[in-house]
């Protein structure tokens, strides 16, 4: 039975980078040397590292869909703060009594960057490019195509009418049109661009595209025909600043306004800089350790407990996020609905871990060493992967559990996870959709844990636990979804295909003439600097 995927994010698990949770919204400047009105105006945004595509077919990176959410509009998104669906360019919508056909209305007089219309038509080719792999504009290396299995047919039904025929009832549908991937092209600057589209992007959003300098800087320009409030600020300027140090300078000197991803022991000197102040609130994502089931020794659920009884988690906690997550029981955060607290947990117990190791026959010395693969890049669900990679080294050395640390950036640490080169290998996940769905179908069912881009990291496959997801995809019985979520979270606890990290906070700091900057839960950690808030 073919399942519906969530949509997740990407890769939050990807690149390193997926697992930021909060929404930015920007009211401008007031006074100082950022003039908002005049023609030199510009918010500078420093982050860790740069995007990799601005096609949301191919962005499954957290820079990359940071910047889209600028540049792109979608059927609907989410609201300010709350992970509820509204219009965007879908002025309304119905579903039919089966729950199989969806009617979008869509906004009049609306248009992409480059003057074309917004209608039907756009909408039909930025999912069929998507979904059919025959069509002229589809690339083998779109990243969401799999994300897209559920819908059988998208067709214009007049100029401003979209219809969607799904497979199935799907309870996460609308919400998911409103996730990165969903966002509408201009098919214009699809045909004349092609496969480098992703380098001149051209969507409907508060602000279009100027330049990307790789490995330094993306700039983006106010969108003056933005069919909803314009965006506070002329210029956006994202800058790539892999250091932590160095964004930190950016802010101090007022050659950055925002930066993200501080470290712990840089907090204090933001709260006590007379021009600086922080930004944070908790974030819906989560941080494990994934042990790849399929590959020998961890194919063995006894040596999946003993690891994760042999690391001291709450201690990691509190020594790398210093106050800013907490310890992770299951894949939901708690501020995820559904959210188990009370399933079987494994506590540090070096004997116990010592024991499940004998019973499965463990040699100790004479067992080659796994290979735990970590970002070397700072993200929001890690702030310092590198120091978390040797913690679990050192905890399972005490148990007579070698462990090689193989460091790599970003984009080569999630190629090697898809590729299935680790036995562990940290990770992150975001709440994407606000659905529970979008962890435990995407980073756990046996449906995302093959093609190239596999979800599903540690190759997890459980039948009892697919079912199990499947039958709350197609419920929209809130009470049964979360009677179900709540099986497939005890299943997990058994299995133990991962050892669950942390949850943290997202921080932000700022330059304190910065007005309105508001972070609030959201589904991918996205913001649009666009937006006002009073």
């Amino acid at each position: 039975m073919r399942r519906a995927p969530a949509w997740g994010g990407g890769g939050a698990a990807l690149r390193g980078a997926r697992a930021a949770v909060a929404l930015l919204a920007l009211a401008g400047c007031n006074g100082s040397r950022r003039r908002l009105a005049g023609p030199d105006d510009r918010l500078v945004v420093a982050r860790s590292t740069d995007a990799v595509s601005l096609d949301p077919a191919r962005a499954n990176d957290l820079e990359s869909l940071e910047v889209a959410e600028q540049v792109y509009s979608r059927l609907v998104r989410f609201a300010p703060g709350r992970l509820e669906p509204e219009p965007d360019l879908a002025t309304s919508w119905s579903v039919s009594a089966d729950g199989t056909v969806w009617t979008f209305e869509l906004r009049p007089n609306v248009k992409f960057h480059d003057g074309n219309p917004v209608n039907a038509d756009a909408v039909v080719f930025s999912f069929e490019r998507q979904i059919i792999p025959e069509h002229p504009n589809h690339e083998p290396d779109f990243v969401w195509t799999r994300a897209y299995h559920n819908i059988r047919r998208v067709r214009a039904d007049g100029p401003l009418r979209v219809q969607f025929e799904i497979d199935r009832p799907y309870a996460p549908f609308l919400a998911n049109l409103a996730m990165g991937p969903a966002a509408i092209v201009s098919p214009a600057a699809v045909r004349k661009w092609g496969h480098d589209f992703g380098r001149h992007p051209v969507g409907s959003g508060p602000f279009r595209f100027v330049e990307w300098i790789p490995g330094d800087r993306i700039t983006l320009e106010r969108n003056p025909t933005y069919w909803d409030q314009p965006a506070r600020t002329r210029y956006l300027v994202l800058l790539a600043m892999p250091d932590s140090k160095q964004r930190l300078q950016a802010l101090e000197s007022g050659a950055a306004d925002v930066i993200q991803q501080l470290a712990p022991d840089e907090l204090p000197l933001v709260r006590l800089h007379p021009d600086l102040r922080l930004a944070m609130a908790p974030a819906a994502l989560v941080s494990y350790l994934a042990m790849n089931t399929q590959r020998r020794p961890l194919n063995d659920p006894r040596i999946r407990r003993a690891i994760a009884h042999a690391i001291r988690t709450e201690a990691l906690v509190k020594l790398v996020y210093q106050g800013l997550g907490i310890p992770a029981i299951g894949p939901l955060p708690p501020n995820v609905w559904g959210a188990r607290s009370d399933v079987v947990t494994y506590p540090y117990d070096p004997a116990r871990s010592r024991k499940l190791l004998a019973e499965a026959g463990w040699q100790g010395a004479k067992e080659p060493p796994l290979k735990l693969f970590a970002p070397s890049v700072a993200s929001q669900y890690m702030p310092e992967p590198a120091r978390v990679a040797d913690i679990i080294k050192h905890c399972l050395a005490e148990v007579g559990i070698k462990v090689d640390v193989i460091l790599n950036d970003p984009a080569e640490h999630q190629r090697a996870l898809w590729a299935g080169e680790h036995d562990l290998a940290l990770h992150g996940w975001f709440n994407d959709n606000g659905d529970p769905d979008s962890f435990l179908y995407t980073l756990l069912d046996s449906d995302n844990t093959t093609g190239s881009r596999p979800s599903n990291v540690a190759f997890y496959s459980n039948g009892w636990f697919h079912d199990v997801i499947g039958m709350a995809q197609r419920t929209t019985d809130r009470t049964e979804r979360e009677r179900l979520y709540s099986e497939a979270q005890a299943i997990l606890a058994i299995d133990v295909p991962w050892v669950p990290l942390a949850h943290s906070k997202v921080v932000f700091a700022e330059r304190t003439n910065i007005r309105g900057l508001v972070v609030q839960p959201s589904a991918m950690g996205l913001y649009r600097l666009a937006e006002h808030v009073e």
